[in-house]
């Protein structure tokens, strides 16, 4: 008799609604339709929902809703 096993194993990654996200250490997560945008040690760098390590803090503003995509275009990945 052949045991063959499955796995199917789903990682479930947290979604992270539209606003700002306060970590650790002086880091701010900004959230705009799944695009995420951390700010370190004063620069902006572009990461995903992986690494993000910060509690909701707010909304964004509407000035940072509109140059959200033209930051977010120019920065690194970090």
């Amino acid at each position: 008799m052949k045991l063959e096993i499955k796995k199917d194993i789903k990682m479930k990654v947290k979604e992270y609604k539209d606003g700002i996200y306060r970590g650790d250490y002086g880091i701010t997560y900004f959230v705009l339709n799944n695009k995420i945008l951390m700010k370190h040690l004063g620069s902006m760098y572009k990461t995903t929902k992986h690494f993000i390590f910060g509690d909701w803090a707010y909304p964004l503003t509407n000035d940072m809703k509109m140059e959200f995509n033209n930051i977010y275009k120019k920065v690194n990945k970090w």
